[in-house]
């Protein structure tokens, strides 16, 4: 059925009245969006009675965007359907069943033959099992899970909006409250275990979560995604620490993830993790390291501690949420803020924040006691130091492993290069800063273009991403400077402007602009061609390689990581027993594997077995034919088949 179809029978059948009908089709055709979304962002009906209804007439069940978004999709489940098919026919897989071979998708034309034998024949599955979805959720759980972009569902997700609105409303009013302020400061991925999805369970759980019981929006709303966004904004003035507390945030949901929390528990310390330093503006930067190691912060954290917590009491935050807040600043061994508890009787929450706030001020804020920002390594060794004192040994153990692996993944996409964005627009800093940190760059973001020369003269940056209209001076008068300075002549610059006028694109490129993108493009085309140019220019830098142990990152994310980044290198294998192998990526494709005598499909077969050795990539490295024709997809999903068989 085609999208105006779809309206003209909803009106024909008296479900759409003549006038919402016609908005409905003037937003399809102003926005150029499916009209099942242009009916529901036009407000002529909400999504669940929309979708619902349609769902009755094509005979099948429904999943809602807020479900969509808490699914739990295996990685073993998304190797059924390449993202490109994704996207291009906009179906999503929810679960498939083994013993009966059973492929289950979300699609906003179930029933589709066509779809469907396209399916079957790529996926293997002799049943494809179609639910109905608005296509606006579909494009983004395609972007969450396959792109793993964690703000996917933000600008759909209008509950989580509401939801955090309404929080925001309460830390406003606290704010405004001339009391409140006093009283506050007065006091194995793939191959490992799968959660199978069905459309039953994801009705279950949304019902749970509506209860307080699970999923990612909590007894509150939790609106996760959106409150990265709003905490981000909060914290893009704080000229060292914008972007501190979604990083901190960020590892603190990976931790819980690896520790298999209950999706409940997991989000309420991860929005402890967002709400940690609000309220704590003062002379010091109040992480669980620093106040264990200083009076001076330890006096500040027993004055400060209780700010978030009183903020929200009224916001209806999880009780999980409020006690991570408030006891952050314990002690495994007893000598902590604010009541001396000691080992397990710190909540969970306090005990991965602790980790996670420190490593996040160690990183990233060149403020921090060592006055520079440190490496993953050179962090993890500092917090090793805390171990049985100030942090949880066990918790330390597992934040290594989990951050070691980011680190790793971060290399191979991107080199670690470093990104700096410059826009005096808060809310554009804080989502290009997103976006690129999502891609794996890391990225430091000022307002001003005088901060930005400052930073270029003594940190190492890889790329520039700059507005024209800055203050003192514009980015036309700050590329001029760059350039007569031989430190940073050579450092490549984006335009990324509002001023469209054909002599000022002229005048970017005469100062030798790298390209001169003009507003409003979509923000994730310009992080794409950020990433694309650093990609061509860093073999030309002769960029090192990257190496690691295969317990930190298997073969299968490796090559997973490798074919989806559109990498080019030779990944080198080394084994225990001393056996080598070889595997040879071209712009993602697999064009060989060698190990031992053998070459091609079995010799990547051969290697998949091993899950200790270690790794490393040369990325200046030409393939001399293509040998193996097979998708990386399905090279990884034969081989688990064969495995499976062998361990039978």
């Amino acid at each position: 059925m085609k999208s105006t179809d779809i309206a003209d029978r909803l009106l024909q059948d008296g479900f759409l009245t003549p006038g919402q009908h016609r908005n409905a089709v003037e937003y399809m055709n102003n926005f150029n969006c499916h009209i099942i979304d242009a009916i529901i962002d036009s407000n002529a009906k909400d999504e669940e009675t929309l979708i619902k209804y349609l769902a009755q007439a094509y005979k099948t069940k429904f999943v809602t965007t807020s479900k969509l978004k808490k699914a739990k999709i295996g990685q073993k489940v998304l190797s059924r359907i390449p993202i490109e098919m994704a996207r291009e026919l906009n179906v999503f897989p929810l679960m498939f069943e083994e013993e009966i071979s059973t492929l289950s998708i979300v699609t906003s034309r179930p029933g589709d033959a066509s779809i469907e034998n396209t399916l079957r024949r790529q996926s293997g599955a002799m049943t494809i099992r179609s639910f109905l979805a608005r296509p606006a959720a579909i494009d983004a759980a395609i972007n969450k899970y396959y792109r793993g972009d964690i703000h996917a569902f933000t600008a759909i997700d209008k509950e989580s909006i509401a939801a955090f609105q309404s929080m925001m409303d309460v830390y406003e009013r606290n704010l405004l409250d001339e009391g409140t302020m006093v009283a506050a400061t007065a006091n194995s991925t793939f191959g490992g275990h799968e959660q199978v999805l069905s459309a039953e369970d994801m009705e279950r759980g949304a019902r749970a979560a509506e209860s307080g019981k699970s999923g990612a929006t909590g007894a509150a709303g939790l609106p996760l995604d959106i409150a990265r966004i709003m905490i981000s904004l909060l914290e893009s003035t704080r000229e060292n620490l914008s972007g501190h507390s979604v990083l901190t945030a960020n590892n603190t949901e990976k931790v819980c993830e690896k520790m298999g929390l209950p999706d409940f528990d997991k989000d309420a310390i991860t929005m402890a993790a967002l709400l940690h330093d609000i309220g704590k503006g003062g002379p010091y930067h109040l992480t669980a390291f620093n106040v264990a190691e200083w009076q001076g912060h330890r006096t500040n954290a027993e004055k400060r501690l209780e700010t978030p917590v009183r903020l929200f009491e009224s916001a209806n935050l999880p009780r999980e949420t409020l006690k991570a807040l408030r006891h952050m600043y314990e002690r495994v061994d007893g000598t902590g803020i604010p009541d001396g508890l000691r080992n397990n009787e710190i909540p969970l929450g306090s005990r991965i924040i602790a980790i996670a706030d420190t490593f996040a001020d160690l990183t990233s804020n060149p403020r921090n006691p060592y006055r520079r920002q440190l490496t993953t390594a050179e962090a993890m060794k500092v917090i090793e130091k805390g171990k049985k004192t100030i942090f949880d040994p066990n918790l330390v153990d597992l934040f290594a492993f989990v951050v070691s692996g980011d680190d790793i993944k971060r290399q191979l996409l991107t080199g670690a290069q470093v990104v700096l964005v410059v826009d005096s627009d808060a809310e554009q800093c804080a989502i290009l800063e997103m976006q690129l940190t999502a891609r794996g760059f890391k990225v430091r973001a000022v307002r001003r273009s005088d901060d930005a020369i400052k930073i270029l003269l003594v940190e190492p940056v890889n790329l520039i991403l700059s507005e024209v209209e800055l203050k003192p001076f514009d980015g036309f008068e700050m590329k001029s400077r760059l350039n007569e300075d031989k430190r940073t002549a050579s450092i490549p610059l984006f335009y990324f402007t509002a001023r469209a006028d054909g002599k000022d694109v002229d005048q970017g490129f005469k100062l030798g602009a790298a390209d001169y993108l003009v507003k409003p493009s979509n923000i994730e085309v310009v992080s794409t061609k950020i990433q694309q140019f650093l990609a061509r220019e860093a073999p030309k830098a002769g960029a090192g390689g990257v190496s690691g142990s295969l317990r930190e990152m298997s073969i299968p994310d490796l090559v997973q990581i490798l074919a989806h980044g559109q990498k080019t290198g030779l990944l080198r294998l080394s084994f225990p027993n001393g056996h080598k192998g070889e595997v040879h990526f071209m712009k993602g494709d697999i064009h060989n594997a060698l190990y031992g005598n053998q070459r091609g499909e079995d010799a990547f077969w051969s290697m998949l077995k091993y899950r200790d050795g270690s790794f490393s990539l040369d990325p200046n490295f030409q393939s001399d034919g293509k040998v193996i024709q097979m998708t990386a997809e399905m090279l990884l999903l034969e081989g688990m088949r064969r495995m499976d068989e062998e361990n039978r």
